[in-house]
């Protein structure tokens, strides 16, 4: 299980750390997203944002992100007015 500090930073087993990459790994695939740039960096912040709000299982981690994170190509609607 993980721990998280006052600073926000996170002691994760190598279990963990493990699942993360494979989910990275297989969104990557999945999604055409390079290993390396922005596009990954932000994947990354992605994953760990949703592991630190409790979704923890390699299997809810990908649902979670199939279910929310935009593929290339397609965008967010921007508001009316901006």
């Amino acid at each position: 299980m993980s721990a998280f500090s006052e600073n926000g930073l996170v002691a994760m087993t190598v279990a963990e750390v493990d699942m993360l990459r494979r989910v990275f790994e297989a969104i990557c695939a999945e999604y055409q997203v390079p290993r390396e740039g922005i596009r990954a960096e932000h994947l990354a912040r992605f994953l760990m944002g949703k592991f630190r709000v409790s979704v923890s299982t390699e299997r809810s981690l990908l649902a979670a992100t199939r279910k929310t994170y935009p593929k290339q190509g397609t965008r967010r609607p921007r508001a009316k007015g901006g």
